[in-house]
């Protein structure tokens, strides 16, 4: 019995008892007992209108406005399927479909919640790359000052290259969706501004279109396998989508192929064999990726990658100084490797990005490649070629971390928790998850808070109080609301985690939180550290520095994610913070 099912039993049942009792207490000749028999038999179960699937899908559908899938045939095929009285397979028609939701119902309903609009509408004045709207497309775009369209088609580099009509097989004598550059070429180029590199336009593509047309037993021309109809919209061109997927290309490409190349090198020249994957096991990642830290990294497997998903990578690649730093003597060149790449990975996943970092990038990634033609006897992957069009396609439309497929990968979680019902697989969790999008929107607060338990405590009888009671302008003897930790829009806050506050000097202020106060707004109490940026271990070296504190709210942070305090393999006594990002 379900959860409203018994509700509705014990509603009904609490209301027929308290009937019987007022009814019992009320003489039979009095003149009031057919009104208090009449309330009582107005009475609505409220749980009654939703004790079936359908009464309460009606229900929050019109509360909520839930944006319907829709159902669109697409043809008929035949199919053997069983007889379930003879139990012989027969042939039979099956109706083919796909569901479609409705993409300007889903923006109408979306921009229903003001918060929403007015994130839109917010206006920021900045030279730096933050968004799509900082990009160059989007500014010389002759439509999205007025109305808008599609303006880039998002996913990994297999979906991509279908959907716009290129090769689907990165074996292919021209793989890349940019440029002409084959994949003989690919070893030798690393730079846009090569001259051999030939980028693509719709002039180059429109050419390739008429040699297919012209030659229709040709399978490719350049790469190009077919004219997609995404072009025939007025205002995109394929050759105008400048996405890239870093989360394919970086964490579950390039970084697991050279982490499998150094670990080789290492095991050979510096360390054995049975003592890295002892190091990466027994190494304390941090607070922050306690999820994410790698579990069973296979050297052994054929291929190149190590068998983690991408937020195992991210965890490893950023920490791999500081668990093999002891070991790495001072410029060795296969270690140099590994920290171009970091600094690139830096680069790429921050959310903003100025005109010199970009400028900067172009010639990490150039002098990556060509160190590591110098190092291994190997060629670079397709991957590796992608990421020479990372600087252009960042000035295009922005940081490339906001159009990455980590989201949609994350989106796959919910498909896979509800798939219980294979009849009409498609329709089912089209509504499943169209309801749940629909309360997401009517539950949410884009600038929500949520905290662990909150305790009440004299400020008096908390460490530096005059201070507390001095920037807080309340008086030393009130009393103060504290959490040992607070999300705020999504983001988790503890205490001992560290905050980026300013910069000194082109150097970052650290400061580790001490507490976390609520009181009108949260608060951190910040005790304030000097740091140093160490080349070989890719990390911030952090002392806390006495007697300096500050109280910060969340808004007033240079950087919003908090850091770990972590410590090198084997070491006992110095701190460290490493980034993902350029701060």
């Amino acid at each position: 019995m379900s959860v409203v099912e018994s509700m509705e039993d014990f509603v009904n049942d609490f209301h027929t008892s308290l009937r019987e009792n007022v009814l019992n207490v009320v003489p039979v000749d009095s003149t009031s007992r057919s009104s208090v028999e009449e309330v009582f038999n107005g009475f609505n179960n409220p749980f009654s209108d939703f004790n079936t699937d359908t009464k309460w899908r009606k229900y929050f559908s019109e509360k909520w406005g839930v944006v319907e899938p829709i159902e669109i045939h697409l043809g008929v095929r035949y199919d053997s399927r069983r007889n379930k009285i003879s139990g012989m397979y027969e042939q039979t028609t099956v109706n083919d479909t796909f569901i479609y939701i409705p993409l300007l119902k889903t923006l109408e309903f979306i921009f229903r919640n003001d918060k929403v609009c007015n994130l839109i509408q917010e206006e920021r004045q900045s030279d730096m790359y933050c968004d799509f709207c900082d990009g160059q497309y989007y500014k010389k775009h002759p439509l999205y000052s007025i109305f808008g369209t599609i303006s880039q088609i998002t996913g990994d580099n297999l979906g991509l290259n279908s959907i716009l009509g290129y090769v689907e097989s990165f074996s292919a004598k021209h793989y890349c969706r940019l440029c002409l550059t084959d994949k003989v070429l690919a070893q030798e180029v690393f730079s846009e501004d090569d001259p051999r590199m030939i980028l693509r336009n719709r002039n180059l593509n429109e050419e390739h279109y008429k040699y297919l047309a012209d030659n229709p037993n040709e399978n490719s021309c350049y790469g190009v396998k077919r004219n997609s109809i995404l072009n025939t919209l007025t205002y995109f061109n394929v050759s105008d989508n400048f996405v890239l997927d870093i989360m394919h290309d970086i964490l579950e490409g390039v970084a697991q192929y050279e982490v499998k190349l150094l670990f080789e090198y290492m095991s050979c020249n510096l360390i054995s064999g049975d003592s890295i994957p002892q190091r990466l096991y027994a190494f304390n990642y941090g607070f922050l990726e306690r999820n994410n830290r790698p579990t069973k990294v296979n050297l052994q497997q054929a291929g190149n990658n190590i068998g983690l998903n991408a937020s195992q990578t991210w965890c490893l690649i950023k920490n791999i100084p500081l668990i093999f730093g002891d070991v790495v003597p001072v410029g060795d060149k296969h270690w140099h490797l590994m920290l171009l790449l970091l600094h690139i990975v830096n680069i790429i996943f921050s959310p903003c990005i100025s005109e010199g970092m970009i400028i900067f990038l172009k010639h990490l990634i150039k002098e990556h490649h060509q160190l590591f033609k110098d190092l291994y006897p190997r060629n670079l992957i397709p991957k590796h070629h992608l990421m020479i069009h990372y600087p252009e396609c960042i000035r295009q439309i922005g940081p490339l971390i906001h159009v990455w497929t980590m989201r949609y990968e994350a989106k796959h979680r919910f498909f896979k928790k509800n798939l219980k019902n294979f009849k009409n697989l498609t329709k089912s969790l089209a509504k499943k998850h169209q309801l749940a999008i629909a309360y997401h929107w009517e539950s949410c607060t884009i600038r929500g808070i949520e905290s662990g338990p909150v305790s009440n405590e004299l400020l008096s009888d908390l460490e530096n109080s005059d201070f507390i009671s001095e920037q807080l302008q309340i008086d030393i003897s009130s009393e103060v609301m504290v959490t040992p930790w607070v999300k705020c829009q999504g983001t988790e806050y503890r205490s001992g985690l560290v905050v980026f506050l300013e910069f000194v000097d082109d150097a970052p202020v650290f400061g580790k939180i001490v507490k976390i106060f609520i009181k009108d707004g949260i608060y951190f109490l910040v005790s304030c550290m000097e740091s140093e940026f160490i080349e070989h271990l890719h990390a911030f070296s952090v002392v806390e520095q006495e007697h300096c504190l500050v109280l910060k709210k969340p808004e007033e942070l240079m950087y919003y994610k908090p850091f770990d305090l972590q410590m090198s393999y084997g070491n006992d006594h110095l701190f460290y913070i490493v980034v993902d990002c350029y701060l």
